[in-house]
């Protein structure tokens, strides 16, 4: 025997016996799999609920009302470019309306000036109480000249509240849908030129009644679609979607065949056949889509004007972002009009609407599977993180004692209980 220094090199084969720690790690594997699995499916399920049910929905509310207000206040405040200048620049903008004739617009940037203008002004306006009042303290900033247009231009909130009367909101622009004489000439041209735009044909024979009732709110609705598709910044993608829609509600090439069925010639495109026609070839379920799309956009012009709501359609790159400018309208109103007037089209009046979530019994499973998945990642995550740092906290990789000094048998190295690293 004689002393020798222990190489490190070298080190005892040990017996591969399953341990707890093994175990453990094994189903901390199959859970983190399981819920990695089932996170992505509960998330898309709910999702799907959500779509299914409707459950996200743009609705009117009086607190969601005041938040799309602010909003839209201070998206108004963008077009302010200089700083040091805010009441001079708010006041141009009013007077700019009010030369236009715009009455919706020079309303709105007026109530807009709590976001509008410096902030000590913009906390006294904050102060009022309701939109008259909000108007008559508005008006003692304005200059005088831009004041003294404005009073004998725009029917103030205060005096119609106080004498009980609506506000007649008309059209700042003149729309025609046109008359039954109108149609008739549109169902003749469509008869002898299938290419010709469809749209205000429809349009009108919608307002017309002949595919359903039509109130105000429809033909409005109507109104605002026409004139916005006559924008030379009509949106494509709009454009497209609306299109698909009227026609689907009404196939051109069914009405021809209708129209033609029953007269020749002129006499086929004469009012009462043609109207008969047009009914003949109406599609119930793609005209109810139609009806629901012409009414939102109606009740933007009601909450605003005609010229307002199609001011606001050029701020939709879809049929579905109607929803949000129907409650931007209705919650803003002619903020909302002075907004889509002159901000940019870039998406930010949009992102001012934001809709409520309601939770049924479905989603609220769908929900709860998510969570308990969620969980389960986060605590085997937490658990694998731990497990590896825990030999450094309490110092299993360090050397506890000085080798040096030990006896070993250096026969025993060839009888088979060590092995090279």
């Amino acid at each position: 025997m004689k002393h020798a220094r222990v190489s490190r090199a070298w080190r005892p084969v040990r017996a591969h016996t399953r341990t707890p720690r093994s175990v453990g790690g094994a189903v901390t594997a199959l859970v983190f799999n399981i819920c990695m699995s089932v996170l992505p499916l509960a998330g898309a399920a709910a999702l799907l609920v959500i779509a299914r049910d409707h459950l996200y929905a743009y609705e009117y509310s009086d607190d969601g009302a005041r938040a799309i207000s602010a909003r839209v206040e201070r998206l108004n405040g963008d077009l302010i470019q200089l700083d040091f200048d805010r009441l001079r620049q708010w006041d141009d903008l009013v007077a700019l309306e009010l030369m236009a004739g715009d009455v919706q617009a020079a309303r709105g940037f007026l109530l807009s000036g709590a976001g509008m203008l410096p902030r000590r002004s913009g906390a006294v306006l904050n102060r009022a109480a309701s939109d008259a009042e909000r108007e008559v303290m508005a008006l003692e900033l304005l200059s005088p000249g831009t004041r003294s247009r404005y009073e004998s231009t725009v029917p103030l909130l205060s005096r119609r509240a106080a004498s009980g009367a609506a506000e007649q909101r008309t059209p700042n622009q003149a729309v025609s849908l046109g008359d039954a004489q109108d149609f008739e000439l549109m169902a003749r041209a469509l008869l002898t030129e299938p290419e010709t735009d469809t749209l205000q044909f429809v349009l009108t024979g919608m307002a017309l009644g002949l595919a359903g009732e039509a109130d105000s709110k429809l033909v409005h609705g109507a109104a605002a679609v026409l004139l916005a598709s006559r924008r030379p910044d009509y949106p494509t993608g709009l454009q497209t979607e609306i299109s698909a829609v009227m026609n689907a509600a009404l196939p051109i090439e069914d009405f021809r065949a209708a129209a033609l069925a029953s007269a020749r010639g002129e006499a086929a495109g004469a009012y009462a056949n043609a109207a008969a026609a047009f009914q003949a070839a109406v599609k119930p379920a793609a005209i109810a889509r139609a009806r629901a799309l012409l009414l939102d956009v109606g009740a933007m012009a009601d909450a605003t004007s005609v010229t307002a709501a199609a001011d606001l359609l050029l701020h939709a790159g879809a049929v579905r972002d109607i929803p949000r400018l129907r409650l931007l309208a209705q919650a803003a109103g002619d903020r909302a009009a002075a907004a889509a007037k002159r901000l940019p089209r870039d998406g930010r009046l949009l992102d001012a609407a934001r809709g409520e979530l309601t939770v049924n019994r479905d989603l609220a499973i769908a929900l709860a599977v998510t969570g308990l998945a969620l969980l389960g990642l986060l605590v085997t995550v937490f658990l694998k993180v731990y497990q590896a740092a825990r030999p450094l906290w309490r110092g299993e990789y360090a050397d506890d004692e000085d080798d040096s000094g030990e006896l070993v048998d250096l026969g025993d190295i060839g009888a088979g209980n060590w092995r090279p690293l």
